[in-house]
């Protein structure tokens, strides 16, 4: 566990340093400087482009994740194992990019009315997918080599520093909106080509194939495996993306605008618990292979109280403080206040229920989860198709978490019942308490006369009422040893007490 605190709190603070880059883009200068229709574009655009690079990428990022410590052997280049798989998506791409072609004229009917900005920039979607798809093959080549800061850095911070230079210069009015779209989509190109130069300077990757016997003795299952991770994680994308998507066809493009930037708010929450899966996806699979269950377990249940202490004390902060973050942003995202209550709800779970989602897959019973993943993007279409006509976007926020509780559910009792491994212990169940209690009353409090004073005052008071009984509660050892260390660091006279 030493190697993922180091990494995943390493990886945590460069991704929140891009976190604060994305607020003041998204949050602040999309909603001001954008109309609604305008932001449901840009965010809509990324959305489809992650469904197109997961389709293209044939499950090639499950297949590095799982088999490379198989051909791990630096003397070797790793048996030609990346070249491979660059080579298996580049060919998925092309099959991609012609299903794409073919499915135009059913897409542009589906967004005729509500989205027609979405028909005009279409042809945008085959290069931001490409970067998207080559991005994701490098970050998850580089993660089992455990080179985690490079592909955040590029992708956290880089990629955010350009979309807020584009932002800019549209908003000041030197750039029409084509030309900040076509500078938004190769802003995305950049991360994919940094990764690339890096991997070739450092000679982690050679444009180079080595025959080994681990091909054809592997290959058939890679190739089964492969397919099942690309149906798996395709059902993966449209259950957490679907509800954006129907928003934009059964309502418009502004809602969906309004919609996206409150998913996008509380997507914050998720960082610790995307950095903890960058780091232990590799860690997993190596405890498969060794079969070391009570390693696993230790993982699990450590990465399970972390992300639930921190993912709820961020949820929180944003709840106490959502008033003072519409103060700055157009007035219409108010209509946004329960979207955000909900979806962080759903969020709130889905991380705190730690690493059931890499477990599964890294196991032989993976071809299960597709089966659950599927079941559950029909419950998601059928009831955002149910709940959206008759709440609007909160028809959909409460859909989607709706569907991340009962999804996260299923998953934890099945691990249970075949590894005999699970997440949540009794300890954690007061952290939920704790944060409601706090945010209940911090909304009982008066909005002080100057913004930034409210919010200094009010997170001070919030973090406090959480953070110190959750301290005396032991609820996560590990989170009370780093600050207890951070502490002592901190303090002259402590470092070697």
């Amino acid at each position: 566990m030493g190697i993922v605190q180091r990494d995943s709190f390493r990886v945590a603070l460069i991704t929140y340093a891009g976190a604060a880059i994305g607020y003041l883009n998204k949050v602040f200068l999309f909603t001001n400087f954008l109309d609604t229709d305008q932001v449901g574009l840009a965010n809509l655009m990324i959305t489809i482009s992650l469904i197109y690079a997961q389709v293209a990428a044939l499950g090639s990022r499950s297949i590095i994740t799982r088999f490379f410590p198989f051909f791990h052997d630096e003397k070797q280049n790793h048996h030609g194992f990346f070249f491979g798989v660059l080579a298996f998506s580049s060919a998925g791409f092309v099959l991609a990019t012609l299903l794409f072609v073919a499915l135009r004229k059913p897409f542009a009917w589906v967004y005729a009315d509500s989205g027609p900005l979405l028909i005009d920039y279409a042809l945008y979607l085959i290069p931001l997918s490409l970067a998207t798809l080559f991005f994701n093959l490098f970050e998850s080549y580089l993660r089992c080599l455990f080179k985690n800061s490079i592909p955040t850095i590029a992708h956290e911070v880089i990629l955010r520093l350009l979309i807020t230079l584009a932002i800019s210069l549209y908003a000041l009015g030197m750039i029409s909106f084509p030309a900040f779209v076509f500078i938004y989509v190769l802003s995305y190109c950049v991360p994919a080509i940094v990764l690339i130069i890096y991997s070739l300077r450092k000679r982690l990757w050679k444009i180079s194939s080595v025959y080994t016997p681990l091909f054809r003795r592997l290959g058939k299952i890679m190739l089964v495996y492969g397919l099942y991770s690309l149906l798996n994680n395709l059902s993966g994308f449209l259950l957490v993306s679907v509800d954006s998507l129907m928003v934009a066809g059964m309502l418009d493009l502004g809602k969906a605008g309004i919609y996206t930037t409150m998913v996008f708010m509380t997507s914050v929450m998720l960082i610790p618990y995307r950095s903890m899966v960058k780091v232990s996806g590799p860690l997993i699979a190596g405890y498969w292979k060794s079969r070391d269950m009570l390693q696993m377990q230790a993982v699990y249940s450590k990465a399970t109280s972390a992300n639930l202490v921190v993912g709820a004390a961020l949820f929180m902060l944003l709840w106490v403080n959502l008033d003072s973050i519409f103060h700055f942003m157009a007035p219409e995202y108010k209509a946004g206040r329960f979207v955000f209550l909900m979806l962080g709800i759903g969020k709130l779970f889905d991380m705190s229920a730690g690493l059931n989602a890499t477990i599964l897959m890294t196991s032989k019973k993976y071809r299960y989860d597709l089966f659950f993943t599927v079941s559950m993007v029909i419950f998601a279409i059928v009831s955002n198709r149910l709940f959206i006509p008759l709440w609007g976007i909160e028809g959909a926020a409460f859909a989607s978490m709706l569907t991340l509780i009962i999804f996260n559910i299923v998953r934890i009792a099945f691990i249970q019942y075949h590894f005999r491994i699970r997440p949540f212990a009794w300890r954690q169940l007061p952290v939920p308490v704790i944060m409601a209690i706090v945010m209940f009353f911090s909304g009982q409090i008066d909005a002080m006369p100057h913004v930034i004073v409210d919010v200094a005052i009010r997170s001070t008071m919030a973090a406090m009422l959480f953070l110190i009984p959750v301290w005396l509660l032991n609820v996560s050892p590990e989170l009370n040893r780093m600050a207890e260390e951070t502490i002592k660091r901190m303090i002259p006279g402590k470092k070697d007490t």
